[in-house]
């Protein structure tokens, strides 16, 4: 959910907050099996995820919203989890057992073999928050289609992109939200990860808008 919202809105749980940013101690290093690979200086747990490194958020919540920036962490918990990217708790019907999802234009990419499916970047939302997200994102204004899915399985990620420099020092390529397929082995190790994407399967619309 992007865009300039009035600050009395609630925030969603995936915005990120301004004292959220943490330091990025970038290096390379030398691959086991030859080869250079970008890395912290410092590499903990938590850094590296599916065998790409991730960039360093924290998760408090703090400071000023930032409306157009996701929280990582946050995000990449709702894609893994299937959590609701407003609210943070379960977005999977019990019902039904099918996960409420919108997609958009911006945030969602068809695949050809796959005509009921497709990779997005953008999280599920759970029924009750689906009146709310519609109302106030200036996003969903733009496009939004609104349905469910019966599952969701990490395919790729949005990264920065860098390159080495003198000493091994990492440099900013200039290149930011690289869309790099998680079994892309060469990209991965210059990718800086920034986003989860997923990708859905069996989308079916659902009637809208949801009340």
């Amino acid at each position: 959910m992007t865009g300039a919202v009035p600050t009395q809105l609630r925030v969603p749980y995936v915005i990120a907050h301004a004292a959220e940013i943490a330091p990025q101690p970038l290096t390379f290093v030398r691959r086991p099996l030859g080869g250079l690979r970008l890395a912290y200086n410092n590499e903990r747990r938590g850094d590296r995820v599916k065998g790409v490194l991730r960039v360093r958020v924290l998760n408090n919540q703090r400071g000023a919203p930032q409306w157009r920036k996701l929280n990582t962490l946050r995000q990449w918990r709702c894609m893994e989890k299937l959590l609701c990217q407003v609210c943070g708790q379960a977005a999977t019907d019990p019902t039904t057992g099918r996960i409420p999802w919108i997609t958009t234009d911006s945030a969602f990419r068809e695949l050809p073999e796959d005509p009921t499916g497709g990779l997005t970047s953008a999280p599920p939302t759970c029924w009750a928050c689906i009146p709310e997200a519609l109302a106030t994102c200036p996003q969903l204004h733009i496009s939004q289609a609104v349905g469910t899915v019966a599952r969701a399985e990490p395919a790729a990620v949005l990264a920065d992109m860098f390159t080495p420099g003198p000493s091994r020092r990492a440099l900013h390529t200039g290149e930011h939200n690289v869309e790099i397929s998680l079994g892309e082995d060469t990209l991965l190790t210059h990718a800086l990860a920034t986003q989860l994407i997923v990708q859905i399967h069996d989308f079916q619309p659902a009637p809208h808008p949801m009340g």
